[in-house]
């Protein structure tokens, strides 16, 4: 929907440096073109298609609900629940839990950076405080994420 509704490219790509510069290199190629498009460029782990018997259990199990997204906010029917019938596999129903809200952690801008507004270098915490080895905010936590891949392989920054 993405590309559809919003004009945005889409490149579902892999983590490995040369599949980011494949996917880089599409994504400017959909620019070029004045295309928004959703391609692959990551064959070896996602087919067209889909896995048709994934999709097929998921259906079975599961259905859309609202779920919030950071740095996004609540997005209707971009979520996963239990389908009724399941509900009693459900942790949230069975143990009542409560997990409280979320937060950002004090001065991390990681929101502004999925939704691409800000880049890593613009985070003040960003090669200080918040490293690979001590994370503050989630997009440093992995190393797929956006401010540890940064960090690792991304450009000039005073740390």
């Amino acid at each position: 929907f993405i590309a559809r509704d919003y004009g945005i490219p889409c490149i579902v790509s892999g983590f490995e440096p040369l599949d980011i510069l494949q996917c880089v290199d599409m994504l400017v190629a959909q620019i070029e073109n004045s295309e928004s498009k959703v391609e692959i460029a990551y064959r070896r782990g996602v087919r067209p298609e889909g896995n048709q018997q994934a999709l097929k259990l998921m259906e079975q199990v599961f259905e859309p609900c609202p779920a919030q997204w950071r740095g996004i906010g609540e997005v209707s029917d971009s979520g996963l629940k239990l389908r009724k019938e399941y509900q009693h596999f459900d942790a949230d129903l069975v143990f009542a839990l409560d997990p409280g809200p979320t937060y950002e952690p004090m001065g991390c801008i990681c929101g502004d950076i999925l939704r691409g507004v800000k880049t890593p270098a613009d985070c003040k915490l960003f090669g200080k405080v918040c490293t690979p080895e001590y994370p503050v905010g989630p997009c440093m936590v992995s190393s797929e994420g956006s401010c540890s891949a940064y960090y690792l392989y991304g450009g000039d920054f005073e740390g």
